[in-house]
């Protein structure tokens, strides 16, 4: 097998994802605002800025912009730690759950109709492929 043509091959399909409905939906998940909104909605407590900055793999500088631009909207409240006043603690409001809830219904009907038109075997496989190269990270 010759992984380096699957390699380009690969690379290719990735760019061409980028006009999959789908696939546009599901990325903007995974960055930025929608990101910090969803790691809150499916954190049961509040969470420290480094923690996000680690899950998203930015700076602590980026963040620190990101959540400004998310409290000025009212997404999120930042409340000093009560067992360490040094630390700063994120944390959704009532209108951040409901954008996220929000975001996460139109992506998730976008991910359901990807998964439809491939059909039952195909998004199952997927699935297991894709949750295999998480894994073997």
């Amino acid at each position: 097998m010759d992984y380096k043509e699957l390699a380009e091959e690969y690379l290719m399909i990735r760019a061409q994802l980028l006009k999959v409905p789908a696939s546009q939906q599901v990325t903007k998940l995974v960055k930025g605002e929608l990101f910090v909104l969803n790691y809150l909605a499916t954190h049961e407590k509040a969470v420290y800025p480094k923690d996000l900055s680690k899950e998203m793999v930015v700076s602590t500088a980026r963040i620190a912009v990101i959540l400004n631009q998310m409290e000025d909207k009212k997404w999120i409240t930042r409340t000093a730690d009560t067992e360490d006043n040094r630390q700063i603690l994120v944390a959704l409001t009532e209108e951040g759950h409901r954008v996220i809830e929000q975001q996460r219904e139109k992506i998730i009907h976008a991910v359901v109709q990807m998964f439809e038109k491939l059909g039952p075997e195909d998004a199952a496989e997927f699935i297991r492929i894709q949750r295999k190269i998480v894994e073997n990270r």
